[in-house]
């Protein structure tokens, strides 16, 4: 093998490992986190009493990352295969061909290497009081030692969302 097709090989191996990193942890659906849409917004808050905090798993779809690592693969595929099919053979076939099967060849490794199509992260089930006295469970991604009993703050953007944020926030110590 070349110097070349060696690099190229490098690369198309680092790519694919950097690849492996990619599966969702769920930090998008943590209560102290939004979207830019969200931001410099007016949204209902209450404050609730927690009266059970227990750890839960959270299932985050694991597709979107998925398919970027499918793609990339078979681009960074592609492309070495149609720079070991010119190795040898100077030819616009051999370089078509080992472009088609690296292409092949890289999506599924991509595919191999992204992960599940579902990841799991830690979440929280949150019992809680409202002012009202109804008794609710809410399950959140976070830590359980992120919470406390006691009171909370609860951000509703939706009648149907319930984002109670952390009521602990050096309950799990200060590297998080």
């Amino acid at each position: 093998m070349t110097r070349n097709a060696t690099l190229t090989a490098a690369a198309v191996i680092s790519a694919a490992l950097a690849l492996g990193g990619c599966a969702n942890d769920g930090a998008l659906y943590r209560a102290d986190t939004y979207t830019a849409g969200q931001v410099n917004r007016v949204q209902e808050v209450n404050t609730v009493e927690i009266i059970g905090i227990a750890p839960a798993r959270v299932a985050v779809s694991n597709q979107s990352n998925r398919q970027t690592a499918q793609i990339a693969g078979a681009v960074l595929g592609a492309i070495a295969g149609a720079a070991i099919g010119s190795h040898n053979n100077h030819s616009g076939h051999a370089r078509a061909l080992g472009g088609v099967a690296g292409g092949a060849v890289g999506a599924l490794a991509g595919d191999a290497i992204a992960g599940p199509d579902t990841t799991y992260t830690d979440g929280v089930q949150i019992t809680f009081k409202n002012a009202g006295g109804r008794v609710l469970q809410t399950a959140q991604v976070g830590r359980p030692c992120e919470f406390k009993y006691g009171t909370a703050v609860m951000v509703s953007p939706t009648p149907a969302e319930a984002r109670i944020q952390p009521n602990n926030p050096y309950g799990c110590g200060t590297a998080q």
